[in-house]
């Protein structure tokens, strides 16, 4: 598993690729949206957790 702070690294690279992506430098693959979600998700659950432990 990751850390939070893993978890929270990739998703600000998978955005950054992402912003590449709207101007035209590269395609992002069909999977890269669900991953986002995904990460995000469990960050989410993680700073929930994280709050009431």
């Amino acid at each position: 598993m990751f850390t939070y702070t893993e978890k929270l690294y990739m998703l600000k690279l998978l955005k950054r690729q992402k912003l590449r992506s709207w101007f035209g430098l590269k395609k992002v693959p069909p999977e890269h949206h669900k991953l986002v979600e995904k990460l995000e998700q469990m960050v989410r659950n993680e700073q929930v957790n994280r709050e009431h432990l």
